[in-house]
């Protein structure tokens, strides 16, 4: 068991608080998923979990963590860069501790893992050369020989392929050991949590919120929506009944001051100014009265964007067709793409399907006739850090324009001013997708979209995108997004493209 007893924690560097008076419990056996957005300190608190002294470079920390989980394995988000040169085995074997490794757990979890424990032989690649799901299988079953009861897994899915996404949502739901785990996945987190903790910074990122619900990730999205009705709807009524007050008040108090205004009569007129004298406390009542009203509910989910500018393309228009052309990954593709259509490419990790993307975008943009889109996997390949929110959109509409859009998605001022180096990764995404609502584009080219969107978001994104009027080429392993907004789906295989039923 897992108890966390009034957390807080706060960064140094803006003494912002990150999580505020946090208390719940995890239980054993329990897959605890904890979601929102980038920079909302998921991460952190799972450094806080594992070592609470971690953090004091950067936070400070009060409360309280209890735990009687005597072994823990973590999988960090990303391997360094020194691991992903090893080999396989090197890195197998760094660090082991020889007493209580168990190398016939390990060989008997690899066979139910489908690992192909011949990598350990392998000098001649390194871990880099590896998919994204034999580099996840690797590091799950190093720590699994260790026989952890707790498992912490940071972004599991962030790098994988769809069949490696299925498999470790098998993994999750069958496994006995109790698991904390981040994740943007909808599909995963439907399939697999038990219990749901989402961390928000809500009043202009200012203040934490955490949401905490023990129950299945659908039931989640009910709860949270009705709570969100239920304060908004208790807000309202009491703005509603303090202004129908203040009305009958402020008829009182214009009675009283002409009535003070027009008397001749000294006795009348000490009356009435002891009358105006309680009025006006009562004036100051009912201003303390409206310091205490329940804060309207953010919707911290809200993504005010809308395709309403773009001209649509005509369905029949062709945009493209290749015919046996030669992709520079070894692939031969026929590929037919028509001005309505929203397709999207899957395939293993390193397959090349980033690089078909790219060559498709090459080819579109050479067309005057088209307005071509572009939001890449990594977005700092078009983003230029020493920029700011305000500079990358303005190169496509008007200041004011551009302020306004960024105020309605709630960038602060500050950060509609400051370096987009300083920005998380779902506000840079919103960025893509407002430069692309601002400059009208009709083609829309999307890399991973919805991978930096958090997960109660991501609805909203898709349904922008199902509205779009043009043509969508995208590359994406959320399931969500495949069934949604795609059409048509492409696999992307060692020779060919092949189109699935």
């Amino acid at each position: 068991m897992l108890q966390i007893n009034h957390l807080t924690i706060t960064h140094l560097k803006d003494i912002t608080t990150l999580i505020d008076d946090l208390s719940l419990v995890v239980n054993d056996g329990d897959k605890l998923a904890i979601i929102g957005e980038e920079g909302t300190g998921k991460s952190t608190l799972i450094k806080a979990l594992l070592d609470p002294n971690s953090l004091q470079s950067y936070a400070t920390m009060t409360g309280q963590i209890h735990s009687t989980f005597t072994q823990i394995g973590y999988l960090p988000q990303h391997l360094t860069n020194s691991q992903l040169a090893q080999s396989p085995a090197v890195f197998f074997y760094d660090d082991m501790d020889y007493t209580r490794f168990d190398f016939a757990l390990f060989y008997q979890m690899a066979e139910r893992l489908s690992f192909d424990s011949q990598h350990l032989d392998n000098d001649q690649i390194c871990l880099a050369q590896l998919s994204g799901g034999e580099k996840l299988k690797l590091q799950l079953l190093k720590l699994l020989a260790y026989d952890p009861d707790l498992l912490v897994l940071d972004e599991p899915s962030s790098d994988l392929d769809l069949d490696s996404l299925i498999w470790l949502e098998r993994f999750i739901q069958q496994t006995d050991k109790t698991v904390i785990f981040i994740s943007h996945d909808e599909a995963l987190l439907s399939h697999t949590a038990t219990a749901i903790l989402q961390l928000e910074l809500v009043k202009k990122r200012s203040q934490a919120r955490t949401s905490y619900f023990q129950g299945n990730y659908e039931d989640y999205k009910s709860w949270r929506k009705n709570s969100f009705g239920k304060q908004m709807q208790l807000a309202q009524k009491e703005r509603e009944e303090y202004a129908k007050k203040m009305a009958r008040h402020h008829r009182i108090h214009q009675s009283v001051e002409h009535q003070l205004r027009n008397t001749k009569n000294d006795v009348a007129g000490r009356l009435l100014a002891k009358k105006m004298k309680n009025v006006l406390s009562q004036e100051k009542r009912y201003a303390k009265e409206a310091e205490n009203f329940h804060d309207i509910p953010q919707d911290m989910d809200a993504i005010h964007l809308f395709f309403s500018e773009v001209k649509p393309l005509p369905a029949n228009k062709r945009l493209l067709f290749w015919e046996k052309v030669h992709l520079e990954t070894g692939q031969t593709v026929d590929l037919k793409i028509l001005g309505q259509d929203k397709l999207v490419i899957t395939g293993q990790n390193g397959i090349g399907k980033t690089r078909l993307l790219r060559k498709i975008r090459d080819d579109l943009r050479e067309r005057p006739d088209l307005s071509l889109g572009y939001m890449p996997q990594h977005y700092e390949d078009l983003l230029d850090e020493t920029k700011s929110a305000l500079d990358f959109l303005t190169e496509v509409a008007k200041t004011e324009k551009a302020r306004s859009l960024l105020a309605s998605l709630q960038f602060t001022r500050q950060e509609i001013l400051h370096s987009v180096s300083h920005l998380s990764g779902g506000q840079k995404a919103k960025l893509f997708l407002a430069k692309m609502v601002l400059a009208g584009n009709n083609v829309l080219i999307l890399d991973e979209p919805t991978r930096h969107f958090s997960p109660t978001s991501q609805p909203l994104v898709r349904q922008l995108l199902v509205d779009f009027p043009g043509a969508i080429i995208s590359v994406s392993h959320d399931r969500a997004f495949m069934a949604e907004v795609a059409q048509d789906h492409y696999k992307l295989a060692s020779n060919q493209l092949h189109k699935q039923d």
